[in-house]
């Protein structure tokens, strides 16, 4: 216990550890990416005070200051979105404080005042873990997701996805406890797979990447479902491996997009020969998200695979997730660097090394831990061995094979087809359907009381007639 506000956990203390290497390298990042001295300065201001409520609701002893403090780093976020992308900034703004909302009745609903972090039972913990999981892009409550996490400036993405969903499962495992749930083993292999499909379709990389933030995610849900120590121990060593090899990815697709000036992969190509460092390290950080040996990820998912090894369905589930993952990251990465050069790039060659320098920054931890993978484990109480044995090694390598091999024979027929309708779009549509209602309803007000008294009148016998 730190003090009456405060409690220290090992989990708590990985994920904070994490957030500080994202921040630092999302600030040493946007020294190149930002062109005013103002964004700079501003990104820096916001970007701490993102970090300390990350890590004062990871440390806070009960649910209203976590759930304080978390609501101060979506305000941080915000702004951050704001300044470029209002509009996103504001959709972003209006579902976290909808989720905020669900969690803070549930937290009252209890009657217990300030309820200390830890597990909640019954209606209230459901209502508590459906709060959280707008947060955390729980299927159905994902929907906000790809067009934020896509349209940011690479540098707030990398914390959206790095830090700040992790924040939301954080909360969601603490609620859980060690509790069996069916439900969230079947959401996380239901994200880990949706994810990867709908990455797979998407030409725009940051959104191809927002996906696989679904996609990565359903592991930790899954963990999480487990109820296990083992479970949660996975929970936080594959969060903060996400948060890292992630943060670097969202990085490295803002460090192309900042030199080409686009997104869309069909017209980006031979970037490896323009920006080496970057192309160097997105290899690293792909294969950590496709679990290679030698990476961070490699050793997070086999927590995350022993953990669900009980589950045959949620196992299988997850190692399809895990090919796709490479299919898509070879995708990302023949379409981004291989070949000639498809635009002419846009900044000088100064400005890169900063971005470099910034990507460079968690893949350093990617790496450390990738050749130490039982560090973080044993911190969180869960000490293992074997991490290289043969037959994990095998199964690395042979799923690396399995994806590049699919994706080379299926390049064309994935080229060639439709992107799949997710729920953002039916938001927008009932956004769309909204907005012309009210010019609508508008146009009927004209200031006039006979018009109001008329208009009372109809409803009211409308009303009559449909009840008696």
């Amino acid at each position: 216990m730190l003090s009456s506000l405060f409690v220290f956990s090992p989990g708590a203390a990985v994920l904070a550890l994490t957030a500080g290497a994202a921040s630092a390298a999302a600030v040493l990042f946007s020294e190149g990416y930002f062109d005013d001295r103002g964004d700079r300065r501003r990104f820096r201001a916001l970007t701490l005070l993102f970090f300390l409520s990350v890590c004062g609701a990871l440390f806070s002893a009960d649910w209203l200051g976590y759930l304080i403090f978390l609501e101060v780093s979506t305000l941080a976020l915000f702004f951050l979105i704001a300044r470029k992308e209002s509009a996103t900034a504001f959709r972003y703004l209006v579902v976290q404080l909808a989720g905020a909302a669900v969690v803070l009745t549930a937290v009252a609903g209890t009657g217990a005042g300030t309820l200390p972090i830890g597990p909640v039972s019954g209606g209230m913990g459901v209502l508590l873990i459906a709060g959280l999981g707008v947060k955390s892009a729980l299927p159905g409550l994902h929907f906000w997701l790809p067009e934020v996490h896509g349209k940011a400036p690479a540098p707030v993405s990398a914390l959206l996805s790095g830090v700040a969903v992790k924040v939301g499962v954080f909360g969601i495992a603490a609620a859980l406890g060690l509790r069996t749930s069916n439900i969230l083993l079947a959401a996380g292999t239901a994200m880990a797979l949706w994810g990867v499909v709908q990455a797979l379709l998407q030409y725009d990389m940051k959104r191809l990447l927002a996906y696989h933030t679904i996609s990565q995610l359903g592991y930790i849900i899954a963990a999480a479902g487990t109820g296990s120590d083992l479970g949660t121990a996975a929970v936080f060593y594959h969060s903060a491996a996400h948060g890292l090899f992630k943060g670097a990815l969202f990085l490295c697709a803002g460090a192309l997009e900042k030199t080409y000036g686009t997104r869309d992969l069909a017209r980006l190509g031979g970037a490896a020969k323009r920006l080496p460092a970057v192309f160097c390290l997105f290899l690293v950080s792909a294969a950590a998200i496709a679990g290679l040996p030698g990476t961070m990820g490699y050793g997070s998912k086999i927590l995350v695979k022993q953990a669900v090894n009980g589950f045959p369905l949620v196992s299988l589930g997850l190692l399809a997730a895990n090919a796709g993952t490479v299919m898509s990251f070879t995708k990302m990465g023949w379409y981004a660097f291989s070949g000639p050069e498809k635009t002419l790039p846009r900044i000088p060659s100064s400005r890169s090394v900063l971005m470099s320098a910034g990507i460079a920054v968690p893949v350093l931890f990617v790496v450390f831990f990738g050749i130490f993978p039982g560090v973080v484990p044993e911190v969180l109480g869960q000490p293992g061995t074997g991490y290289f044995s043969s037959g994990k090694i095998t199964e690395g390598i042979l799923l690396l094979a399995a994806g590049v091999g699919c994706f080379v024979l299926l390049k064309e027929k994935i080229a060639s087809a439709k992107s799949i309708p997710d729920l953002d779009v039916l938001v927008d549509r009932a956004a769309g359907a909204f907005g012309r209602i009210l010019p609508a309803i508008g146009r009927l007000q004209g200031g006039l009381l006979r018009e109001y008294v008329l208009i009372t009148a109809g409803a009211a016998i409308c009303l009559l007639f449909v009840l008696f």
